[in-house]
């Protein structure tokens, strides 16, 4: 039975379905289905544990699903906690929802900042005008600023959300 992890993805640049397995960096099997790049995955995946095998390398383990409790012990300075507490205190909830409402807001902050600067490639990829430019961005979690200098000109751009 296979037991290592496949990613699955179109590749417009090869035109066909590119499978890898996390567990073998650098192992990538191509198909013009999602079946057929799978297959060939397993195929290659074979071949990399013979490899292994006769050159005496560790055998990946195969990635498993991890299941959590929801807990978690956290050591930090006894000036931060007492600050931490007395925030809560003011918000009216325990130091534990506080911690998790920080937490939250902060991975969200970061999901967004990714998404915006994916967002931001994607437009200077395909909306600029080509020609000799070069495009400088800098980005932060309530401001992004563009500037775009070409052919002698300089534009500048900045989006407050």
């Amino acid at each position: 039975m296979f037991k290592y992890s496949i990613n699955l993805a179109w590749s417009e640049e090869d035109s066909c379905y590119v499978a890898t397995v996390a567990e073998f960096p650098g192992l990538s099997a191509f198909g013009e289905s999602p079946e057929e790049a799978i297959e060939e995955a397993k195929i290659a995946v074979e071949g990399f544990l013979k490899v292994y095998q006769e050159d005496g390398c560790p055998i990946p383990k195969p990635a498993t699903i991890k299941s959590f409790s929801g807990q978690t012990r956290l050591r930090l300075p006894k000036s931060l906690h007492g600050t931490l507490n007395q925030e809560a205190q003011k918000e009216g909830v325990s130091l534990n929802t506080y911690l998790v409402s920080l937490l939250s807001e902060r991975h969200v902050s970061k999901q967004l900042e990714k998404e915006l600067l994916d967002l931001k490639n994607i437009v200077l990829m395909n909306v600029l005008p080509t020609g000799e430019q070069s495009v400088k961005a800098k980005s932060d979690v309530h401001t992004l600023r563009l500037q775009l200098i070409q052919d002698g000109l300089n534009y500048q751009s900045t989006l407050k959300y």
